[in-house]
């Protein structure tokens, strides 16, 4: 059988086998990556401090067409926890594994590399670098997603092309760092392909999930709802959110993530709602649907 990794067309990443010492090293960065990292970062604790630029921002990619609905603040952030949380990390943790990639210590790098790349789990606080140097730091099967939130910025998507080019040309400013966190031995190459897929037509549909990618069939059906931003923002526009709610399922998700995950404990859900899903999505996760209650399971025969 073929690993994930295999499935995706992804090839093992150059930097296997270095020093834990070495691949820190190539991470920390000099100054001038030091002071991209701090600018990157406040630009995102402003817009978190900011409701309406989360607004403003699906605004504009609803006026461009990438985007059907404008949820909420809190049901974004709310969605941004099942999307996190619930979906991409437990994606992520098997691809990984799949490659060989120790989760803990990769992660830690990635934050040591660019810390806001990992702190918005919508993609919509973040400023425009921010979203580029994530697109060149991680493995993305299909970037759609992130090409849709480059559009919310102007000249998003322009920044990034010359950003793949430059990483590939060898005169990136961080490729050095880029270059030892990507998973894929075989994704910045094909990068610009992508990009120029993109940029030639905006609006083609994500492409599908491979089919048997995981054995959950909720992981499946949260790959393919979250698969591009159109997606997440109906999944978020069909939730009961409040601020309040929204923040405390941060706080449990922390606390899952930290102190739970030590405890056995789990204070937040396992799955996401399947209800806020699209209709024909769920259609194609049917296992993912659970029987109402007190009906009889199929026999199988």
């Amino acid at each position: 059988m073929k690993t994930m990794a295999e499935t995706q067309g992804a090839t093992p990443p150059a930097w296997l086998g270095r020093s834990r010492w070495r691949l820190l090293l190539e991470v920390l960065g000099g100054v001038r990556a030091n002071l991209d990292k701090l600018v990157q970062l406040a630009g995102l604790i402003v817009a978190y401090l900011r409701p309406s630029v989360l607004r403003r921002r699906f605004e504009r990619l609803r006026a461009l067409g990438h985007v059907d609905v404008v949820p909420t603040w809190a049901q974004a952030v709310l969605a941004g926890r099942d999307q996190m949380m619930l979906s991409a990390s437990e994606e992520t943790k098997l691809f990984y594994a799949s490659q060989g990639i120790p989760w803990i210590f990769h992660n830690a790098r990635r934050f040591l590399s660019g810390p806001a790349t990992m702190l918005d789990p919508i993609g919509l606080f973040s400023p425009r670098d921010t979203i580029v140097e994530h697109v060149l730091q991680t493995f993305h099967r299909h970037p759609l997603y992130d090409l849709v939130l480059l559009s919310a910025h102007e000249g998003g998507v322009e920044a990034m092309a010359r950003a793949a080019d430059a990483l590939n040309a060898g005169t990136h400013p961080h490729g050095r760092a880029l270059s030892s966190l990507v998973e894929d031995g075989s994704y910045h190459a094909r990068l610009p392909r992508e990009i120029a897929a993109f940029r030639a037509d905006p609006f083609a549909a994500a492409r599908l999930i491979p089919e048997g990618l995981v054995t959950d069939p909720h992981m499946m059906l949260g790959m393919d709802q979250f698969k591009d931003m159109r997606g997440f923002a109906r999944y978020a526009s069909r939730l009961e959110a409040s601020v309040p709610r929204a923040l405390l399922a941060w706080v449990a998700a922390g606390f899952d993530e930290a102190v739970g995950s030590v405890l056995g404990l789990k204070l937040g859900p396992v799955r996401i709602h399947v209800e806020a899903c699209d209709p024909e999505i769920v259609a194609r996760h049917p296992d993912a649907v659970e029987p109402p209650a007190g009906a009889t399971q199929p026999s199988g025969r």
